[in-house]
């Protein structure tokens, strides 16, 4: 026999799904007759009924605001061409070092030997070279032994650099990789947004720093080395620090096509840490800019758009660059002084259309 309740209730369920299923196919069929009954009324013998929009330039503070990551300067994994053991890490994390300070000694057996090598195969070379000039010994010995010192020199300064490791530029040390008695190998540090290359120990620059931003290829022709950004940051919120444009990328992302562009930052006070949030803000002047209601700019993506040009009483797709939206309305930048915008009627339209301009909005 079958349970009566649960009967009821799987009768219940089936009953509200198919009930939702004939609402939701109502609701389409309404749908479908509203938009025939509109598009019937934005269409007569003479064509789609449209309103247009007269495009003329207005004056235009180009503002843009980005978001962006504070960086170091320059940073390095300071580290050996050869694994080995650490000895001594001379500065603890934090400390600031100069170009060319000694901030790492490796294990120097290595060093040694080759140093014994090399001194024995001197002695060598110079002896032989005295014989060679009173002719006492052929060319060909002396080619050989000089052959075997320069290789055993150059092993030995091999070693001697890479179990001594020096800054290569004026920083902070802010993080060691491998601790002291620890045996140093190729491992990266593998940490997201900083170096990746193997290291004993982290060095960056930080003063000064730089703060990194993705610009829309549209906007790279307005950029260049003498505009001043401003850069706000959440941990700071009343101060405003100057920056200058260093780097513009000459290479676009295929995937956003944008391009990386870096401002440095002046940061004497060390205020801005590397992996800070930051905003910029980068003022490029006043310009002329035609600007058109947000509805007539359609399918825009990666600030590019389209619009209906209205000639003729005919209607014809024209792509524009969106350069930037106020108040509801939209600037943008492929237009002609006098040109007809389509701004209502949009949905009815196609290529070659022809429309009726029903009034004109300036």
């Amino acid at each position: 026999m079958i349970n009566k309740k649960i009967f009821k209730r799987v009768f219940s369920k089936y009953c509200f799904m198919i009930n939702i299923k004939i609402v939701t196919a109502i609701l389409f069929i309404v749908s479908c007759n509203v938009n025939d009954k509109n598009d019937k009324e934005l269409i007569d013998d003479d064509g789609v009924i449209v309103s247009v929009h007269e495009a003329s330039k207005e004056e235009h503070r180009s503002q843009l605001m980005f978001t962006g990551t504070v960086k170091p300067y320059r940073e390095a994994n300071l580290g050996s061409a050869i694994p080995g053991r650490i000895e001594n890490i001379l500065y603890p994390e934090g400390s600031y070092v100069s170009k060319n300070d000694l901030v790492v000694r490796l294990s120097g057996e290595a060093t040694a030997m080759s140093r014994y090598e090399y001194e024995t195969l001197k002695k060598d070379y110079e002896r032989v070279a005295r014989l060679r000039e009173s002719e006492s010994t052929t060319q060909q010995e002396y080619d050989h032994i000089k052959a075997k010192y320069k290789a055993a020199e150059a092993q030995y300064l091999f070693f001697k650099n890479n179990s001594e490791i020096r800054a290569p530029f004026s920083g902070v040390i802010v993080e060691h990789l491998v601790n002291e008695g620890e045996t140093f190998s190729f491992s990266p540090g593998l940490e997201i947004g900083y170096s990746h290359t193997s290291g004993i120990i982290r060095l960056m620059q930080l003063d000064p720093v730089k703060v990194v931003i993705d610009v829309n290829e549209n906007l790279i022709p307005g950029l260049n080395k003498n505009i001043r950004p401003e850069i706000t940051t959440d941990v700071y919120p009343d101060e405003v620090f100057q920056g200058k444009i260093s780097f513009i990328k000459p290479v676009l992302s295929k995937s956003s096509r944008t391009a990386e562009v870096e401002i440095i930052v002046d940061n004497d006070k060390n205020m801005l840490m590397p992996g800070m949030y930051s905003r910029v803000n980068i003022e490029l002047g006043v310009d002329s800019l035609f600007f058109l209601p947000r509805h007539a700019v359609l399918e825009r993506e990666n600030s590019r758009g389209y619009v209906w040009l209205i000639k003729n009483e005919i209607a014809e797709k024209k792509t524009v660059s969106v350069i930037d939206e106020v108040e509801g309305k939209i600037a943008v930048k492929g237009l002609k002084e006098g040109d007809y915008v389509a701004i209502s009627g949009l949905h009815a339209l196609e290529e070659n259309t022809k429309v009726r301009v029903k009034n004109i909005v300036k």
